[in-house]
């Protein structure tokens, strides 16, 4: 699949997410955790999107898929199968650190623990 295609895909997937962010909080802006989860994971995808789109930073875009991790598997009531669909359709799309899946699990696995504890320690 080329670059369009995948740009394409990505900015569907990150206008989708910002629809449920939208239908889900009545489009409020709140520091709640769970309206900063959804609406941080439709900013996530619209950051892959650009990635994409761009020919950016593989390590963006991976932080970008640990932050969708961390709201799919770190958060009350997880797993959050949504969230974690939206991770695994992006990690498809974006470019690989160093051409490698497992370098960019990997980030994605510390990013997301990284963001369970800045957010835990502020909320």
């Amino acid at each position: 699949m080329g670059r369009t295609a995948r740009s394409i895909v990505a900015g569907f997937d990150a206008v989708v997410m910002g629809g449920a962010a939208w239908v889900e909080t009545g489009g409020r802006f709140d520091l709640v955790p769970a309206v900063i989860v959804l609406w941080g994971a439709a900013v996530a995808a619209a950051i892959c999107a650009i990635v994409v789109f761009s020919d950016g930073s593989s390590i963006v875009a991976w932080a970008a898929i640990g932050y969708i991790l961390f709201g799919g598997l770190l958060t009350g009531g997880s797993p959050h199968w949504p969230l974690l669909a939206l991770a695994v359709a992006l990690m498809a799309l974006v470019p690989r650190p160093r051409g490698s899946i497992w370098n960019g699990i990997g980030l994605a696995l510390l990013v997301a623990i990284g963001a369970r504890v800045v957010i835990g320690a502020f909320l």
